[in-house]
C-alpha cells in the first residue's frame, strides 16, 4: 500500500499497554533514583516508615541520607522488612509514625477517600510521600477530596521510570517506562495550594532547587 508520503512499512500494530502480567500482590519495583531524588530535595524530620517496603529501595535511600528507618509489608521480601503487617487492615497498626514514604499498591489507592492514602495520613504525624501515577490526581471526585487534604507538593519524575513487577530478577532490564509518575507529598498543618516540581534522574543531588521543608 502506498500513501502520499510513501509506502507503508507493514501493518500498523496496536501498542501493548502492559509489558508484563499483573503481579498478584500489586508489588512493582521503582528505580532507586526515584527515592534518591526525593530525599535529595524534600526535607523529612524524624523516622521514615515504609509500610510497603518490598525490596527496601526507599528505605535504602532514606538510610543513606541519615534517616532512621522502619519497614513492613504483607510479605517479607527483604531484610528491610521488620514486621509483616497488612497496612490497611491490621488494627494492631495504630501507633503514630513521623513520616510515611512508600510506593503503595495502586489498587489500594482507588476510591474516595483512597484507603491506603487515608490510612497513611492517619498514621503519619508529619509527612506522607506516596509514589503514584501522575494522572492519579485528575479524577473529579478525587480532585475535590484532595483539596480537603494537606497536599503540599507534587514532584513529577523525569524521564518516565519503568515499574516492573517486583518478582523479576534485580538485574532485569525493563527498558523505558510508558507511564508518568509523581511523588505526592502531604504535610500535616499545611493549608495552602500544592506546589509542583520536577525530579530528574540525571540531576546531581539537590539540583531541583532548595531542599523544601
Amino acid at each position: 500500500m502506498t500513501t502520499p508520503t510513501g509506502p507503508l512499512r507493514g501493518p500498523l500494530r496496536k501498542k501493548e499497554s502492559r509489558l508484563w502480567s499483573r503481579q498478584g500482590e500489586d508489588w512493582y519495583r521503582e528505580p532507586l533514583w526515584c527515592s534518591a531524588r526525593l530525599f535529595d530535595n524534600e526535607r523529612f524530620e524524624g523516622t521514615i516508615y515504609d509500610p510497603s517496603c518490598g525490596s527496601g529501595r526507599i528505605l535504602q535511600s532514606a538510610a543513606s541520607r541519615g534517616h532512621d528507618v522502619l519497614g513492613s509489608d504483607i510479605v517479607k521480601r527483604s531484610e528491610w522488612c521488620g514486621q509483616i503487617v497488612d497496612f490497611c487492615c491490621d488494627e494492631a497498626l495504630i501507633w503514630p509514625q513521623d513520616n510515611i514514604v512508600a510506593n503503595p499498591p495502586f489498587a489500594l489507592c482507588n476510591g474516595v477517600p483512597p484507603p491506603y492514602v487515608d490510612r497513611a495520613l492517619t498514621v503519619a504525624e508529619k509527612k506522607v510521600a506516596l509514589l503514584l501515577p501522575a494522572g492519579w490526581m485528575n479524577g473529579l471526585k478525587r480532585s475535590h477530596w484532595l483539596e480537603t487534604t494537606p497536599l503540599r507538593r507534587v514532584w513529577l519524575l523525569t524521564p518516565r521510570p519503568s515499574m516492573p513487577p517486583g518478582d523479576l530478577p534485580e538485574d532485569a532490564n525493563p527498558g523505558n517506562g510508558t507511564t508518568d509518575y509523581a511523588w505526592f507529598v502531604w504535610e500535616h498543618g499545611y493549608a495552602g495550594k500544592p506546589e509542583i516540581g520536577w525530579l530528574r534522574r540525571d540531576d546531581p543531588p539537590g539540583l531541583a532547587g532548595d531542599i523544601f521543608g
